[in-house]
């Protein structure tokens, strides 16, 4: 019996069980309620049986009592009842859960769980029956999960795994077949257990009695995914072949077995300029062939014909009218496609636009022309080689130089095995050297460059510069060896000459009686002479990677310690300015004695003033500076003894001068007072003698005055000076005493001083007379370290400072510096700062005296730097009080 619905099932459960039950009740008997359990357990499920169960063994106990059997019967009849009633519901679970599905559903329907893919079948109305595991295990579901959707509507236990835009067209189709009977073809997307979806194939067919009636639906849903996925592969790369045949940049036709054209693609109907319909075979032929070039299509046409006719590959170059109607040249290509047995099944053409090449060819033909005419031409000696190292070709002017040009062999075969290799060209005595050159070369496959003699055909040996490179093909074999010679004996004619000329220079560089010495921008020499060598005792190396040597000991160690500080300050300086360099130092001779020298550097600039090199000599001019020294000592002595001659007659012209008014005073003091003392006073002879004394003392004072005219200035040219540069100036003279008194000269000048407005040898007076009093201060004094400092400063904004300072034993009597014929040196006059103070004052400044604390002496004096005082005559060109030759300032 087969229900349609499970409503149906359910209606007739509950029936059997009633009338079980009413029966059970009628004749008495308690073992028709087993019936009940059955088709509980059966229709509705092991929890229906079981409570089915517990029901009729209350119901059965009932009865019992009614018949008032209970307590007749013994408790072990309705306990074997109960038991009963359990095992039924145990065996009728257990062939539900087995049996079920995999005997009686196997027994019933043997053929749908071995079908592979996703079996199902179905009622006549749709409503489906049966689906396979696999069906099951696909989706995700349960048996009991399955039967549970089957229960439901027929649709509901497959439209929610179909993919939302295939549901409605399954439908469609479903309901189509179940109304006409079709059989049903359907391909639809279903969602597998992972939420993928796959592609499947939907055929089902209907069952059908001997009446025609149908009595089931059967189907089977196979996965097409795979199918799917390879057809629009397929249909992707056909698409990507169409466009790669329509895109790529060659004219690409198909023609049939007798060679009519079938096919043309994008790019042939562009170039050829065809109508966008479709053209037939023959059409396309006589479209094409009118495109070939008038004087070529007849060659053209008689030789595609015999091609495919011979039915073998052909390839033809000849030129084809464009679009745009001008002729280019193409070459066509074509091949047959083949089948098994060799019969020709369609031809495959090509044209390629080869226009631009047969251009580029034409003009690599006149470029290998005008190629050859250079090499020809050109002023150097070209020659190629063989891979075995024999001569096969030479430009020109290798053959007008040699007067030999290689000749092939006469078979023509261009062997070159009967070829010279011109060896008796070389000079005799380069031969063996080039000749292993060369076999090295062959054997590395280096590059050689070498220099020899060869014999040019006037029979004069000449020197040549020859250079030979390898060709190689793409994998890196020598295929030949190119060689360019040119012609140097001019260059070794000149070379040799330089050498010479080199020789003799070096020689005078050795034996000219100064050191001679090359330096960097770093004061690094990198040359020195062998008379610098020698003088100094120098050991020079050379590094051969480069052109830096070392000297041992170097030229700075040969600086005596005294010097050296100044010398490093004075190189700085150059280096810094880009100035000359030239001082005198003491340098040690090779013999260990320090001896005087006057090293004199220029740089050598480039075109941009950089510093690329120093050019520096050493003259030794130790015996100079002694005889200097000596000359300046007795200088110094002969200019005391003049002090003192001058002094002395000063002395006697002031005493003679002021000993008339003086004594005259005198007597007329003694005359006013005899006069006023006597008996009675004399007032007016006293009042006489009062006027004589009045005009003595005026005379004096004359005579007074006339002395001070010597020693003061009354009128002064006046310019713009820099105060910087007279101090370098007096810094230049006074070098050899500061050097021989061992002191430190420092010049600190700040920045934006501009020039001062004074005399300038005036100024340069004041400064030496300050810098000597301070060298001379420094005599029988054990400072360890002699310093001088002079400062220049701003003070305001039209006024200059410049101060000295010293760090000697300093001034006793600051007040009285600046008096005049005060001295603290036994050999000085005292008038120094007097006529210093009278300079300065006399340009509008001021000059000033302190002594340090921690000993030494500061002084210091103010100028204008613009002309203030009125009294001040500027422009005009006067002469000292003294004669120039005689200033002594101390």
């Amino acid at each position: 019996m087969e229900f349609k619905t499970s409503q149906q099932r359910s209606l007739f459960a509950f029936a059997a069980s009633t009338v079980g039950a009413v029966a059970s009740l009628v004749v008495n008997e308690p073992a028709g309620l087993l019936v009940a359990v059955a088709f509980a357990t059966i229709c509705f499920g092991w929890r229906w049986g079981i409570a089915a169960a517990l029901g009729i063994s209350g119901a059965a106990a009932m009865l019992f009592w009614a018949e008032g059997e209970l307590a007749g019967r013994s408790l072990g009849s309705w306990t074997a009842y109960v038991v009963a009633a359990f095992g039924i519901w145990g065996v009728i679970s257990s062939y539900r859960t087995i049996s079920f599905y995999d005997q009686v559903y196997k027994a019933v329907q043997p053929t749908l769980e071995d079908i592979p893919g996703l079996g199902w079948s179905a009622y006549p109305d749709g409503r489906m029956r049966f689906v396979n595991p696999a069906a099951t295990e696909f989706i995700g579901l349960t048996p009991d999960e399955m039967k549970k959707r089957m229960k439901e509507t027929d649709t509901a236990w497959w439209t929610p795994f179909i993919h939302p835009d295939d549901r409605e067209r399954s439908l469609q189709l479903w309901r189509r077949s179940l109304k006409t009977g079709e059989p049903l073809v359907d391909e639809q997307r279903v969602r597998r257990f992972d939420g993928t979806y796959r592609w499947f194939r939907d055929s089902a067919i209907a069952s059908r009695d001997a009446n025609g009636n149908i009595t089931g639906w059967y189907g089977t849903t196979v996965d097409i995914t795979d199918q799917k996925n390879a057809e629009a592969a397929l249909k992707a790369s056909e698409q990507q072949l169409r466009e790669l045949i329509d895109t790529v940049p060659a004219l690409i036709w198909q023609a049939s077995p007798d060679g009519k054209t079938a096919y043309v693609n994008k790019q042939l109907i562009e170039w050829f300029g065809l109508p966008s319909g479709d053209l037939n075979g023959e059409a396309l032929d006589s479209v094409l062939m009118d495109a070939v070039y008038p004087e070529e299509r007849e060659s053209v046409q008689s030789a595609v014909k015999q091609s495919f006719a011979l039915r073998k590959p052909f390839t033809l170059k000849y030129r084809h009218r464009r679009y745009d109607g001008t002729y280019r040249w193409t070459n066509a290509r074509v091949q047959p496609l083949v089948d098994q047995e060799g019969a020709i099944v369609q031809w495959y053409g090509v044209f390629l636009d080869i226009n631009d090449e047969i251009h580029a060819l034409n003009s690599l033909g006149r470029s290998e022309k005008e190629t050859r005419l250079i090499v020809d031409t050109v002023p150097s000696l070209i020659w190629l080689m063989t891979v075995e190292g024999l001569p096969y070709y030479f430009n020109k002017r290798m053959v007008d130089w040699t007067g030999i040009e290689p000749e092939e062999d006469a078979s023509g075969s261009g062997s070159v095995s009967s070829r010279q290799t011109y060896a008796e060209l070389i000079h005799p005595d380069d031969k063996e050297r080039i000749a292993t050159e060369f076999q090295n070369a062959f054997n590395s496959g280096a590059a050689i460059r070498t220099k020899g003699r060869l014999l040019r055909k006037d029979g004069q040996f000449r020197w040549l510069d020859s250079r030979v490179e390898p060709l190689r093909d793409e994998a890196g074999t020598i295929i030949r060896w190119y060689g360019v010679s040119i012609d140097i004996e001019d260059e070794v004619k000149a070379q040799t000459a330089l050498r010479e000329s080199e020789r003799y220079l070096q020689h005078m560089i050795d034996t000219v009686p100064v050191g001679i010495v090359l330096s960097n921008n770093d004061a690094q020499p990198v040359y020195v002479n062998k008379r610098l060598n020698d003088n100094n005792g120098v050991h020079v190396d050379h590094d051969d990677r480069s052109v830096d040597m070392r000297i041992s000991p170097s030229i700075r160690d040969l600086v005596h310690p005294d010097d050296k500080e100044a010398v490093e300050s004075r190189w700085a300086t150059a280096q810094r300015k880009g100035n000359s360099f030239a001082m005198r130092y003491r340098q040690r001779r090779a013999d260990g004695v320090y001896r005087w020298i006057e090293d004199r550097s220029e740089p050598f600039k480039d075109d941009d003033g950089n510093i690329l090199q120093w050019y520096g000599v050493n003259l030794d001019v130790d015996d100079e500076v002694k005889a200097q020294a000596a000359l300046r000592l007795a200088d110094e002595r002969l200019a005391r003894a003049s002090r003192m001659v001058s002094l002395s007659e000063l002395s006697i012209s002031i005493a003679h001068d002021l000993n008339q008014p003086l004594q005259s005073v005198a007597s007329n003091v003694t005359a006013f007072k005899n006069w006023l003392n006597a008996k009675p006073p004399n007032y007016e002879r006293a009042s006489k003698t009062a006027e004589w004394i009045i005009r003595d003392v005026e005379v004096a004072a004359e005579v007074v005055r006339r002395i001070r005219a010597i020693f003061s200035q009354t009128e002064h040219r006046r310019d713009a000076i820099s105060l910087l540069g007279v101090i370098e100036e007096v810094r230049g003279a006074l070098a050899d005493k500061l050097i021989a008194a061992k002191i430190k000269l420092q010049v600190d000048v700040a920045q934006g001083i501009p020039d001062a407005f004074a005399d300038r040898v005036q100024i340069e007076q004041v400064i030496l007379n300050l810098i000597k009093n301070s060298i001379e201060a420094f005599d029988g004094t054990h400072t360890r370290e002699r310093l001088i400092q002079i400062a220049i400063r701003m003070v305001g904004g039209d006024t200059v400072d410049i101060s000295v300072r010293d760090n000697g034993p300093g001034i006793e009597d600051v007040d009285r510096a600046f008096e005049a014929f005060y001295t603290t040196k036994s050999d000085g006059l005292g008038i120094g700062l007097a006529i210093c103070r009278s300079i300065i004052e006399a340009h509008g400044g001021q000059l000033s005296a302190t002594s340090r604390k921690k000993g030494g002496t500061v002084v210091s004096f103010r100028l204008p730097i613009t002309p203030r005082s009125a009294g001040l005559n500027v422009g005009i060109e006067v002469q000292n009080a003294l004669p120039v030759g005689k200033r002594e300032l101390h």
